[in-house]
């Protein structure tokens, strides 16, 4: 078993050999933190005021491209050409697909061909952070914030929690992240056809058992007229990443039976227990309810392969009766669509549970970090606080203010309800998400936008208020904790993760899948349960719950 699972090498292990073929090739210590040695910001650098250099200065950045980004060179948006101008810095990008971006960064440490930094949100997570600065992949920022960066410094004691969640167990901060703070406390939404109910004459299902009826009248009456009726669809992974936002998946089915299931399968319950959610007795209730919609084909035979394009396909052609995504409005289903759905209210389950996810709200992380090859870490500083100044920073987040030569597909437009703001433009419906132009970098920048800049600058957008109501809705429900909690772990634990996680939760969700399509959880149950302790699974919890100890300052 032991070396099947080195075999598979996790995300963790691949960037922990990166690093030491780095550290090797750089003479054995990684060159740790030996940034301020290469630095040629003397030269150059304006302390205040603009240019920010005495010369013109180009920095390379790396990041990923989320499949939500809209897609084009950064550096030739007005927003970012006027920030060329005013600054004197150039910036040359290289954005890596999501599905790429992992294989891409591992390649860029080991090789040693690094970029000045990573820029982007989750470029890069946690753990990598952590990883990367000890070894000196990543240089301390906190120096170089306190000197450089008086926006950044203000922005983030505004937000009590946002310097813990960056900062790394060695009390150093490698990274930045950026931060919307909307409120918004749960992800997942769970959106049914009103109007099927309706023409079936069915109340809206409440518990585990009302919700099997209803999905079992959907399909025996055929009740989209296609010929062709899914009761129930999701995407059993949307991504690969073990800290992925849980937006359109079905974590949400474990919740009626006691179970607050999540990615890497850890979770602090209301009391505080750091419990293991996949070999709770209700996780097998779970998957066991799951197996019975699944193989009566009320649940999408396609759950395991299918991707966001093909779901929102089925959507659009009034197939699909309950399907999960971040809202409501404004989600997979056509707009025109929209009034045929409503929510489904979270399912009680058999022993009375009835509960939602919460999450934690606004960060994101990893969006910008410098890494030893940077020649110029103060004029790197000082351009992102730049970026980070008040109406800079609000047009980095959601489109450029153009007070003329504006159009209808710009991102950011002036609000003709409440004048003197602006308002996030929604995409028309006749234009593709890939052609539709933007001024400015939105979504993706290094940006700390509290909610009083929001409110200063920006109209509530539509998308916003259609969340909004979706947290309404879910907030009385709400777990205590969120299942994303913000962990930190020392190298040494990270190092020990690097050969327990990939290889447990892949096992996990392989075994799970098959229960789901194939049956046999209560027959194979206890076997499963021996088989984790293969994997090692009690020390991966103690290491969950050792972190959990160290943030509460136990």
């Amino acid at each position: 078993m032991k070396s099947k699972r080195l075999g598979r090498i996790t995300a963790f292990a691949l960037i922990m050999l990166a690093c030491l073929s780095w550290q090797l090739a750089a003479g054995g210590d990684g060159d740790k933190k030996s940034s301020g040695t290469q630095s040629q910001d003397a030269g150059v650098l304006n302390p205040t005021g603009l240019p920010i250099v005495k010369t013109p200065v180009t920095l390379h950045f790396a990041g990923i491209q989320m499949n939500s980004t809209r897609v084009g060179r950064w550096d030739e948006t007005d927003l970012m050409k006027d920030t060329e101008a005013k600054t004197g810095v150039k910036i040359v990008w290289d954005t890596v697909p999501q599905s790429s971006w992992k294989e891409k960064k591992n390649l860029m440490i080991a090789s040693r061909e690094l970029p000045d930094g990573f820029m982007a949100s989750l470029s890069l997570d946690m753990n990598e952070i952590s990883m990367l600065g000890s070894e000196g992949v990543l240089i301390p920022l906190e120096d170089l914030i306190n000197k450089y960066a008086p926006n950044i410094k203000t922005l983030m004691k505004e937000y009590p929690t946002y310097e813990p969640s960056v900062k790394s167990p060695d009390g150093h901060t490698y990274a930045i992240a950026s931060l919307e703070e909307l409120g918004f406390d749960s992800f997942s939404t769970a959106i049914i056809r009103k109007d099927w109910l309706d023409k079936l004459g069915l109340k809206m299902p409440t518990t585990t058992e009302e919700f099997y009826q209803v999905l079992k009248a959907f399909k025996d009456k055929d009740v989209s007229g296609t010929g062709k009726t899914i009761p129930f669809s999701f995407l059993y992974k949307e991504s690969q990443m073990i800290n992925r936002e849980v937006k359109r998946e079905f974590e949400w089915m474990f919740l009626p039976f006691g179970v607050a299931d999540n990615p890497y399968h850890v979770f602090i319950e209301d009391n505080g227990e750091v419990v293991f959610t996949a070999s709770q007795p209700g996780f097998r209730d779970a998957i066991q309810y799951l197996h019975r919609l699944y193989s009566e084909g009320l649940i999408d035979v396609e759950i395991f392969t299918q991707d966001r394009t093909l779901l929102t396909n089925k959507i659009r052609q009034n197939n699909v009766g309950l399907y999960t995504d971040y809202r409501l409005k404004l989600s997979m289903a056509a707009p025109e669509s929209e009034s045929l759905y409503t929510f489904l209210p979270p399912l009680k389950g058999p022993k009375g549970d009835q509960r939602w996810l919460r999450a934690q709200i606004g960060i994101s992380e990893g969006a910008f970090a410098l890494t030893s090859a940077c020649k110029y870490p103060e004029v790197a500083m000082r351009w992102l606080d730049y970026n980070n100044q008040e109406e800079l920073n609000i047009q980095n987040r959601y489109g450029m203010f153009k007070e003329a030569g504006w159009t209808a597909n710009e991102a950011l437009v002036p609000s003709v309800t409440v004048p003197g703001k602006w308002e996030v433009n929604t995409r028309p419906s006749s234009i593709q998400p890939n052609d539709w132009p933007f001024s400015s970098p939105i979504s993706v920048m290094p940006v700390l936008s509290p909610r009083r800049l929001i409110d200063k600058f920006v109209a509530e957008k539509g998308s916003n208020v259609a969340k909004n109501e979706c947290c309404d809705f879910y907030r009385p429900y709400l777990t205590k904790n969120p299942y994303n909690y913000p962990w930190r772990f020392t190298l040494e634990e990270l190092e020990e993760l690097a050969l327990l996680q990939m290889d447990l939760t892949n096992y996990i969700d392989k075994t799970q899948a098959k229960w789901i399509a194939d049956g046999g959880v209560e027959r194979e149950w206890n076997t499963y349960l021996q088989e984790l302790k293969k994997y090692n699974v009690d020390r991966y919890l103690e290491l969950y719950k050792n972190a959990y100890k160290r943030a509460q300052g136990k």
